[in-house]
């Protein structure tokens, strides 16, 4: 029965050191191109697969040994409008993203996608993490959907976060968004609300490939009932937009991001939550007391840096040939901006 190949057969083969070998196997800068290619081809022809779980308890062992050790995975965010604006949301996935990552030996650096300076443009960042030895990456979910299919994802394991991405398809980690709009509606009808309306601004919703909407029309279309109100989605929200068609349709309830609308409201006497109230679909943002959803950032910091390092274990890098969706529940909060259950 042949034998697995191991990385000492494989070093006493291409008469390298063992260490040399297992570095060049984990792509490591620190071995010469050549050589890496020359291992890895090697390593392949003769069919050597990586134990993962051999691979950890080393990563454990060398951890315990030395203190100060520290691989580093890349936290991508994009400018918008040239400007390098940290998302209160984004500084909440990051910091869910950093503890875990020091919980399993690693510590995380934040780079920026653009084309002026401090920013590196698509092209420009894989050269950059490779040079500094960053084999993983999480890309933070983007306001907008980018095209990143210039982006060389060939030595790196990366995830998105949300469908940030129009190009090219990543594993992603992201809210459970349909299911839990799905359960906010149901807790708002049961607490009474009956015309129940969604306000979302299109990039929040179209970057989710419109799961917040899809849901929305689903719901009462599952109940056997129409809500009476056509969802409003625009460029943008604003006042101008926003109170012509509350006059028009009357919700009792509104569902949606932008929380200056219950300011609107209240500038044309409508109290709020007496007579409308107010659901932020993501109350990590809110910009005063509000019932809402909590989408977890934390943990989705968490989840995404456990996939990059599982990656990292089993040496997968690229875009991957089936993508995979990991997706975790929102949480209700309660608040100020709902009458009381």
């Amino acid at each position: 029965m042949r034998k697995n190949p191991t990385i000492r057969s494989l070093a006493q083969r291409l008469k390298l050191s063992v260490a040399t070998v297992s570095e060049a196997l984990r792509d490591s800068p620190r071995v010469n191109a050549a050589t890496r290619v020359r291992v890895q081809s090697m390593a392949k022809k003769l069919g050597y697969e990586v134990n993962p779980l051999l691979g950890a308890a080393l990563s454990a062992v060398r951890r315990a040994r030395h203190h100060d050790y520290r691989g580093t995975l890349a936290l991508v965010d994009a400018v918008e409008r040239n400007q390098a604006h940290y998302l209160v949301f984004h500084r909440e996935i990051a910091a869910g993203a950093e503890a875990r990552a020091q919980e399993l030996g690693f510590r995380t650096e934040l780079f920026w996608l653009g084309e002026e300076e401090p920013a590196l443009p698509h092209r420009r960042l894989p050269g950059v993490l490779h040079a500094r030895g960053i084999a993983g990456a999480v890309l933070l979910p983007f306001n907008t959907a980018r095209d990143m299919s210039d982006f060389d994802f060939g030595r790196v394991a990366a995830v998105q976060m949300d469908h940030c991405l129009i190009q090219p398809r990543l594993h992603t980690i992201l809210p459970d968004h349909y299911i839990s709009m799905i359960s906010t509606l149901e807790r708002l009808t049961q607490r009474g609300y009956q015309r129940i309306g969604l306000c979302l601004e299109e990039r929040k919703d179209s970057r989710l490939k419109n799961k917040w909407s899809a849901a929305f029309l689903a719901f009462f279309r599952g109940y056997a009932r129409d809500s009476g109100i056509p969802a409003l989605i625009e460029p943008e929200l604003t006042a101008e937009r926003f109170l012509p068609w509350f006059r028009h349709y009357r919700p009792d309830v509104i569902v949606g991001h932008v929380q200056a609308m219950t300011t609107w409201l209240r500038e044309e006497g409508v109290r709020v939550p007496a007579d409308v109230g107010f659901f932020n679909l993501n109350v990590t943002e809110k910009a005063a007391p509000c019932a809402g959803l909590d989408l977890g950032p934390r943990r989705l910091g968490a989840a995404a840096v456990e996939s990059v390092v599982a990656m990292l274990h089993r040496q997968e890098r690229g875009v991957p040939a089936f993508p995979k969706t990991i997706t975790l529940e929102a949480e209700w909060v309660e608040g100020p901006t709902l009458r009381r259950a």
